[in-house]
């Protein structure tokens, strides 16, 4: 009899009972995709050379923290961002869709000798503040996934280089 009472005990929902969970974006091996994205948040130093007018940035670009655009462009000319599918996708599987997530990144428009204007690659993509970058002038700003769809970047200021 004892030992019947002693297995009925040590059966493992007895032992221990798995709580309830509510699966979220990241809930499935979301430590393992924390870790896989740790090195997308390191700063990095990406150098472009610009061309024309036009230099269009991948997904990959924009998640760098400093972007370093140099010599090219023969006037005034748009930084095109791509789309913001392809930004989000490449902020990684971890991140909030929700308004809390965001990250820093800075262009600098080192010795171009033409100014440089930031510009949304779709309509889900929204630029606050001014976009456009003096010649030898760094620019910050601040990108916000402000929903599934959609960011917001700010413009948060300049500095001479």
């Amino acid at each position: 009899m004892m030992m019947r009472a002693l297995r009925r005990h040590l059966r493992l929902p007895i032992l221990w009972k798995a709580p309830g969970i509510i699966a979220d974006a990241s809930a499935e091996n979301g430590l393992f995709m924390l870790a896989n994205n740790a090195n997308k948040y390191c700063g990095h130093l990406e150098n472009i050379t610009t061309a024309g007018t036009d230099t269009t940035l991948t997904a990959v670009q924009v998640r760098r923290a400093i972007l370093r655009l140099t010599s090219g462009a023969s006037g005034g000319y748009t930084i095109t961002l791509p789309s913001t599918k392809a930004i989000i996708a490449e902020l990684g599987p971890t991140i909030e869709l929700n308004n809390t997530y965001g990250q820093w990144f800075s262009i600098l428009n080192d010795g171009v000798g033409q100014t440089g204007t930031l510009t949304a690659g779709d309509a889900s993509t929204t630029i606050t503040g001014t976009a456009t970058i003096l010649t030898n002038t760094r620019r910050d700003f601040f990108i916000m996934v402000t929903a599934p769809t959609t960011i917001t970047i700010f413009n948060c200021g300049s500095a001479a280089i």
